[in-house]
This record gives C-alpha cells, structure tokens and sequence, in this order.
C-alpha cells in the first residue's frame, strides 16, 4: 500500500504550497511519477485523500517516469 502513504504525501505537500499562496481551490494538480507506482491506482487515491479538502475534484495530470519517485511539477490554484 506505498500508493497510500504517496498520495496521503503529495496532498499533503500541495495542500501546504496552496496555503501558502492563499488560494481557495486547487483546480490541477501535475505530478511526474515514476514507474514503480500503480499511476490508475495512485490517481484514485489521490482523489480519494482530497475529498473534503480545497483539492477535492481538481484534475490530476501524471506524466510516467523513469526511477521510483514522485514530484509535484505544478499545482493550478483560484
């Protein structure tokens, strides 16, 4: 279940940049994920752990990438 724990930290990592800009609501959130990840399982996941929260129903953009890590390339805020 590492899909779990990612998701529960990209959130909480584009949840903290959010804050810091103020913003009211995340509309996209790009991420580059590494091939180690389930990318269908993670993208679900994401939105599950966003419910309730500024993020809920932003759209998820994830681009495939070589090794085992996850990076936020960009969040889009309001």
């Amino acid at each position: 279940m590492h899909e779990l724990a990612a998701a529960q930290d990209v959130l909480r990592a584009v949840l903290e940049t959010a804050e810091k800009e103020g913003a009211r609501r995340i509309t996209t959130i790009t991420l580059k994920v590494g091939r180690a990840y389930a990318v269908e399982q993670l993208q679900d996941l994401i939105a599950i752990v966003a419910g309730g929260t500024i993020a809920e129903g932003a759209r998820l953009d994830m681009e495939a990438v070589p090794g085992s890590a996850i990076q936020v390339a960009s969040i889009e805020i309001e």
